[in-house]
């Protein structure tokens, strides 16, 4: 009795998911991107997060993000590409890519977040239309919470860091980003809040997820044939 019990509550729940992801549309709850973008790897699939320090959305949406994400299967990457399209941006990002490139992304993601969403730090200082890193600012911050400041300050403008931003701009242009949070999965669908079949609906964030979920479901069945 117990056995057709949970086979008959397994059928629910899979008719539900299956009701569930029909509703998700293209145009409505994601875009297909006119061409695909190259994933770093080609036999995983690949789902990035676009984000911005300075975004109040993306600071609420980042733990809800990584706590899904870390329980995702082990045929899905997940990657970060901080977003530029504002001079300032591109100090953000490059603190991001110093912090991963000297191996304290875990120490410092989430104290670039506190700092310049919620205390308002922009680490940078403005000139005219022009932003230049606050290297005092950016020091006391890694040296704070364990990473050696002196060394990221350094970084700043090194041939590396500026690569990544670049390489990270381009794939930004190839996503068609129009604001953050943003995901893309497979490097073929954009997923954004502001899709039409979110709007006036809550739980925008989480519904991102669902969709996600769905994507990652359909390009494995894709891949699989």
């Amino acid at each position: 009795m117990r056995a057709v019990v949970a086979l008959f509550s397994m059928i629910l729940s899979l008719a539900a998911c299956a009701q569930d992801s029909s509703q998700f549309k293209a145009g409505e709850h994601y875009q297909v991107l006119p061409r695909a973008v190259p994933q770093a790897n080609a036999s995983k699939i690949e789902i990035n997060e676009v984000f911005w320090y300075g975004c109040g959305h993306c600071y609420t949406f980042e733990p809800v993000f990584n706590g899904w994400s870390a329980k995702l299967p082990a045929d899905v990457d997940v990657v970060k590409t901080p977003a530029v399209w504002q001079p300032v941006m591109e100090v953000h990002a490059r603190l991001y890519y110093i912090a991963k490139a000297m191996g304290v992304l875990d120490k410092m993601h989430q104290p670039l977040f506190n700092a310049i969403t919620q205390e308002r730090k922009t680490l940078a200082i403005r000139n005219g239309r022009n932003w230049t890193p606050d290297t005092k600012a950016i020091e006391d911050l890694f040296n704070a919470h364990g990473a050696d400041g002196a060394k990221a300050v350094k970084m700043l403008n090194s041939f590396g860091i500026t690569s990544q931003v670049r390489q990270g701009q381009a794939k930004q242009r190839a996503y068609a980003i129009t604001g953050t949070p943003e995901l893309v999965v497979a490097g073929k669908y954009r997923i954004s809040a502001s899709m039409p079949g979110f709007k006036g609906k809550p739980g925008g964030q989480q519904a991102m997820l669902r969709v996600a979920e769905y994507l990652i479901e359909k390009e494995r069945a894709d891949k699989n044939g």
